[in-house]
């Protein structure tokens, strides 16, 4: 049977130059059986050139600041890290404005989650978790996170959290040094911190019981929610940088490792029941990566710009090319979100001319911590 770096390589030598919704081929494995509103604070600064979207494919666009931070979409919001306004932006889907600005609770905030009832927001520089509620803003927690268990160099146990995610009744925070930490939902608690067998989290996301860790080039770390233990790693022909979770399948991107492979990156579709790698797509290289119900959606660069792709089980894969640079990536409220990389705006985008859009923009309930 083929191993991974094979499909990768077949499917690179298949695939030409994507177009405006041009189908492109992807290659599969063998399945097995189912087993309160602040005023918007004035600001000096100029913003950077910007450019601009077909108009048949966005709905709107929206100032949202200094951006670069990521983009959540639960508890019926779309909710943008402005971290060099050291701010957390609220959107409203249905009236597509920007209803809120909340400060993010101290200095350099990095990952964001939003649950049902809290926005969760990671401080590397103070080693804290700050949860924030969604409708005033006001912190109603802030956790501080423990020396590591171990040295990461003589004498430096600090644990400078970047990633957060929530589900299974708690909040899991990574660090690139080879943690993550339980933070019970309940209680504020730590209570519990998890070696990874290897540094470098990247990425991070929950499906049921399971903890999923991208770990760049040592591929996808799993941790069992019921006993905080260490599961097999998933290894994968590339960088995987980018994790999403749609009920019972999990999305892994990255940039290629390999260099006979011509294209960037690439797409892994994984069973969450069995840990199984089904589907291997060849893509360009991932600065955005979303998934919604039954489909993935990520942003890529091209020639000129920006693409936007999806990849689902059941259709082929299909971009929208010609578009700005975009980079951080949500999906729900029946829309595609996608954040500006060279400056501060996010896009609304149509999924219409999408064949895998059918109910991809869709989304569950807040995750429920």
């Amino acid at each position: 049977m083929p191993s991974q770096r094979d499909r990768l390589r077949v499917g690179a030598a298949v695939l030409g130059a994507v177009a405006v919704l041009t189908v492109v081929g992807r290659i599969t494995s063998p399945e097995e059986p189912a087993s309160q509103q602040r005023p918007t604070p004035a600001t000096t600064w100029a913003p950077p050139p910007r450019s601009s979207l077909p108009e048949r494919w966005v709905t709107q666009q929206l100032d949202v600041g200094h951006g670069g931070g990521p983009l959540v979409f639960g508890a019926g919001s779309l909710w943008v890290g402005a971290w060099r306004d050291r701010e957390v932006v609220r959107i409203d889907p249905q009236s597509n404005r920007v209803v809120a600005r909340f400060p993010a609770g101290g200095p350099n905030p990095a990952g964001l989650a939003v649950d049902a009832a809290t926005i969760w927001v990671v401080h590397p520089d103070t080693d804290e978790v700050v949860r924030l509620d969604p409708r005033t803003g006001r912190v109603v927690a802030r956790i501080k996170l423990d020396p590591l268990p171990f040295e990461f160099a003589p004498g430096d146990r600090r644990f400078l959290p970047s990633l957060v995610a929530v589900g299974a009744g708690a909040g899991w925070v990574g660090t690139s040094r080879g943690a993550v930490a339980r933070i019970d939902a309940a209680s504020n608690r730590v209570v519990a911190v998890i070696k990874l067998a290897r540094q470098g989290a990247e990425g991070i996301a929950v499906a049921g019981r399971i903890v999923w860790v991208a770990e760049g080039g040592h591929g996808l770390a799993r941790i069992d929610a019921a006993t905080n233990r260490l599961l097999r790693t998933i290894r994968l022909d590339f960088h995987a940088d980018r994790v999403a979770a749609d009920g019972g399948t999990i999305w892994v991107g990255g940039p290629t490792t390999d260099p006979i492979v011509e294209m960037a990156g690439a797409v892994a579709r994984i069973d969450a029941a069995t840990g199984r790698v089904r589907e291997l797509v060849p893509s360009g290289l991932p600065t955005g990566l979303a998934a919604g119900v039954g489909a993935v959606w990520i942003t890529e660069p091209d020639v000129v710009g920006g693409a936007l792709e999806c990849i689902a089980p059941d259709a082929s894969p299909a971009a929208m090319t010609g578009l700005p640079a975009l980079g951080e990536l949500a999906v729900g409220g029946g829309a595609i979100w996608a954040a500006d990389r060279r400056g501060s705006l996010v896009y609304r985008l149509k999924p219409d001319p999408f064949p895998c859009s059918a109910a991809s923009v869709l989304t569950r309930p807040s995750a429920t911590p």
